[in-house]
């Protein structure tokens, strides 16, 4: 049922992959949703609140709230929506998230969120999702690559498969776009292009093993190279968050982009998974509604409901 004869999995071991995926996706979201701890979007809180001609005045410590890490370039571009109120920020840009996730995963996109680190990098605003999809959209839209340039540098070590396969016009497309971008950023402010690097070299923390970066970054390169002659686009994933300078739980959702080489599935959902689904999201909202501050909520407005009714 599950296995063809040659031994590769039939289309009904992906459905139920699929299926109980997704349930396992749901079990892990209720309960970070119950337990989460921590400011929802505080990556994202840095892209909203930057300081577009000044973005680097932070110090060393990695973890600082608000500190902004990336290009001038996607500076100046953030700052096109800084006149949004906070909250319309934070909603819109988890929003674009999770349309990034579903373009990647697709039908497997619930069954991703079983994956903590996923789950926890959308709450805190990160763009490892959005990585993942220019990446993924790189291999046949190589200005998609700017984007990686400008922002977390190191995974751009995936230009290389253009290299290791003579895709000279590629690589040139990814090299120009990165270029266009930047000369003009550079033209509005070119002293923040001096900042940047410097500022990058302040970074400094317990997590961040600076020692390790070399040996991830050569397992990377070969990483890529192989895909590159074996013809497998998702290494492309794998060495990029492998060449990632800061690499954490959080981080490793830039594997996200797997999702994209998933196979797709085109038998009707099953429905014992949908069944157990429903029972799970029906457990996480018993379990809701017993949390401490469910519980005072409702006490206090049964209170103020009392002190309606009472006879002046």
């Amino acid at each position: 049922m599950f296995r063809r004869a040659d031994g590769s999995l039939t289309p009904a071991a992906y459905r139920a992959l699929r299926d109980w995926g997704s349930v396992a996706g749901l079990v892990v979201l209720a309960i970070f949703l119950l337990t989460a701890y921590g400011l929802p979007g505080f990556d994202s809180f840095a892209y909203w609140h930057v300081d577009a001609w000044s973005p680097y005045h932070f110090d060393g410590d990695p973890g600082q709230f608000g500190a902004f890490r990336y290009s001038p370039a996607a500076a100046q571009l953030l700052a096109l929506v800084d006149w949004l109120p906070w909250h319309v920020f934070f909603y819109a840009w988890l929003a674009v998230l999770l349309l990034a996730l579903a373009w990647l995963a697709r039908e497997w996109t619930i069954a991703m969120l079983a994956a903590p680190f996923i789950v926890l990098d959308l709450y805190m605003g990160n763009i490892e999702v959005l990585l993942a999809v220019a990446i993924v959209v790189g291999v046949r839209r190589p200005a998609a690559w700017a984007f990686v340039l400008l922002t977390k540098v190191t995974p751009g070590v995936g230009l290389l498969w253009f290299v290791v396969r003579r895709e000279w016009r590629n690589l040139a497309i990814a090299l120009a776009a990165t270029g266009l971008v930047a000369g003009i950023s550079f033209a509005l402010a070119p002293s923040l292009w001096f900042d940047w690097p410097r500022s990058l070299l302040r970074v400094d923390g317990a997590n961040y093993l600076p020692w390790l970066t070399p040996a991830r970054l050569a397992a990377a390169v070969v990483i890529v190279v192989w895909g590159a002659r074996t013809d497998r686009p998702w290494t492309l994933v794998v060495a990029g968050t492998l060449a990632l300078v800061w690499l954490d739980p959080k981080t490793l959702a830039l594997l996200a982009g797997l999702g994209a080489f998933l196979p797709r599935t085109q038998d009707a959902p099953d429905g014992a998974a949908l069944e157990a689904a429903r029972r799970v999201l029906s457990f996480a909202g018993d379990r809701a509604l017993e949390t401490p501050l469910v519980v005072t909520l409702r006490a206090a407005w049964a209170q103020r409901e009392r002190a309606g009714d009472t006879p002046s």
